[in-house]
């Protein structure tokens, strides 16, 4: 899902800010294209917590890591750099916040940013995010997704995944220790997954393959298809939509 966005940045540690800018039809339209830097040394850190307002946003682990390191693709117009806020800071609890955010009022302004973060794989990490896509990948640390809108994706974790989502395809892939997935609304797709999962979904089909461990659902609508799971399923409501449940090693319950 990509979208347009709002925001704003300026550093704790600007490793390197470069601007560059096309100007169309003598000024009538402006685009500022800016890259933006941060860096934060790990070695003291024990969670990342991340507070974006809106944008795209992937995180990478990396095994061999000591710090963590921050780049933001930014596109703009009629929006000062001042107004687009970019920070990475750490406070007094040995943890680390990335906050982004746009000061500037709804018009005719247009900020589209991508922030790619790479971090210690094991680090635990906690996201409030406003809107925009989320790939996050290669962590072993603990997750927690509170997410508006737009799509997130999990490949290759192995921490515990705490996911409350208002809008937006949840698609999971290689994650061991799934623990709860609230959606409002979109697609859920879980393969090759484990842990015991609780899942509250309002609306939207579900697809879950290759699960090792207990599955809990509560389903308001839409179709569901889980098919190999080495553990017991319980579905505690089912509104509407069609449903599939096959090779199941442990007990199948549908109240």
């Amino acid at each position: 899902m990509k979208q347009m966005k709002r925001w704003i940045g300026v550093g704790l540690i600007a490793v390197g800010i470069g601007v560059a800018g096309c100007t169309i039809n003598n000024n009538v339209i402006k685009i500022e294209e800016e890259k933006r830097q941060l860096e934060l040394p790990a070695e003291s850190i024990e969670a990342l917590n991340i507070v974006t307002d809106s944008g795209d946003l992937v995180v990478k682990g990396d095994e061999k890591a000591t710090a963590i390191h921050v780049e933001a693709e930014i596109k703009s117009k009629n929006v000062k750099p001042e107004e687009i806020i970019l920070t990475l800071e750490k406070d007094g609890n040995n943890a680390a916040t990335l906050r982004s955010e746009v000061n500037t009022d709804i018009g005719f302004n247009y900020v589209d940013m991508t922030i790619t973060v790479i971090v210690p794989a094991k680090l635990p990490i906690a996201l409030t995010d406003g809107s925009g896509d989320i790939d996050m990948t290669n962590l072993t640390g603990k997750l927690t997704i509170e997410d508006d809108s737009g799509d997130i994706r999990l490949t290759n974790t192995n921490g515990e995944v705490e996911i409350r989502d208002q809008s937006g395809d949840i698609k999971i892939k290689d994650a061991s220790a799934l623990k709860l997935i609230e959606d409002d609304s979109g697609e859920i797709v879980m393969e090759n997954t484990g842990g015991n999962v609780a899942i509250h979904d309002q609306s939207g089909d579900m697809y879950i393959r290759k699960h090792k461990g207990d599955v809990t659902i509560s389903d308001q609508s839409g179709d569901i298809v889980i098919d190999t799971v080495e553990g017991n399923v319980l579905i505690e409501s089912d509104g509407s939509g069609d449903r599939l449940v096959q090779n199941v090693t442990g007990s199948y319950t549908s109240k």
